[in-house]
């Protein structure tokens, strides 16, 4: 086992069901594209930091009862994303997917791709 996946591994390992389904997909979805981020358990939650200090920015997964979340502090892409999901939730740094919609997993990686571009373009001025 990959010693740097060990905790993301134990948090994946605890879960059942559609949490369990969902976050393995998109923990899948990290390590296979961004695999140079930081993959760590913060909030209780596999998050994936992006730059440092006052460019820090992070990507992380929850669930609650009957949905799928994606945090991040880009409120600003945030809140385009809550208009193109069908129950986005209220959050300001997050969106929330039920889980009988699978369909809408591809606005999470299509913003998960963006948010990591727009962090990483910011940081080194591209």
């Amino acid at each position: 086992m990959n010693e740097k996946y060990l905790d993301v591994d134990l948090y994946l390992s605890q879960l059942i069901d559609e949490p369990k389904e969902w976050t393995k997909i998109f923990v899948d979805y990290m390590r296979e594209n961004y695999n140079e981020l930081e993959e760590v358990i913060s909030f209780k939650m596999p998050t994936y930091k992006i730059g440092s200090g006052k460019e820090r920015n992070y990507i992380a997964f929850g669930y609650g009862k009957a949905h799928f979340s994606l945090h991040s502090m880009d409120f600003e892409y945030i809140a385009e994303m809550k208009k193109r999901l069908s129950k986005p939730g209220k959050g300001k740094g997050c969106v929330n997917v039920p889980f009988d919609k699978p369909e809408e997993r591809i606005i999470l990686f299509e913003a998960i791709n963006s948010i990591v571009e727009r962090k990483i373009n910011k940081i080194y001025g591209k």
